[in-house]
């Protein structure tokens, strides 16, 4: 009975283990990759999108500010936004959200502006900015992916990274147009590599 029981329990450690082991399924042949320099008034830097699994997007993003910028130590909000197009700022439209054209993607039910926040797809976390106004993010995200389908970011239209003046609240249905972050600083256009 009791090597039974010892059996039992190695079958069921070998199955979470092994479980485990199997969990990231879908590597793509090739690590798809995409790339976005960023700017703004005083601020530079650059995102690099890495996609070796299929549904996990790795975003690292670098990003240094003039002290005259608005990029001040904090945090600050950023975002996938639903247009790849940065002139101006505006132009990246509202936060990505997939492909919710009824015509192409009909089971769509997304509420669009601000009553989806933060929901969105393209919410990521609050970048941070230290003293010397250098700032770093470093983030994983499953909403979006790199390659085809109902959350590329590479639809008809692109997408873009916009930094905020300041820190995402993450309400939803903000009361304010500030909650999410308010004014647009900075933008990126995100291109394939």
């Amino acid at each position: 009975m009791r090597a039974l029981s010892k059996i039992g329990t190695g079958l069921v450690i070998g199955m979470l283990v092994g479980g485990c082991s199997s969990y990231h399924t879908g590597k793509h042949d090739t690590k798809l990759r995409a790339k976005a320099a960023i700017a703004g008034p005083g601020i530079t830097g650059e995102a690099d999108l890495y996609e070796e699994y299929e549904g996990r997007v790795r975003i690292k993003l670098k990003i240094q500010g003039t002290p005259e910028s608005k990029l001040t130590p904090g945090l600050h909000g950023i975002h996938i936004h639903e247009v790849g197009s940065c002139e101006p700022f505006a132009a990246a439209k509202g936060h990505y959200d997939g492909n919710v054209d009824p015509q192409v993607n009909p089971e769509a039910s997304v509420n669009p502006g601000p009553g989806n926040h933060p929901y969105h797809l393209g919410d990521l976390q609050n970048l941070s900015v230290d003293d010397n106004r250098k700032g770093s993010l470093y983030t994983v995200t499953s909403r979006v992916t790199l390659g085809s389908g109902l959350t590329t970011l590479f639809d008809q239209d692109g997408s873009a990274f916009v930094i905020h003046e300041l820190p995402d609240k993450y309400l939803p249905d903000p009361p304010t147009k500030d909650a999410p972050g308010g004014p647009r600083i900075a933008c990126g256009v995100i291109v394939k590599q």
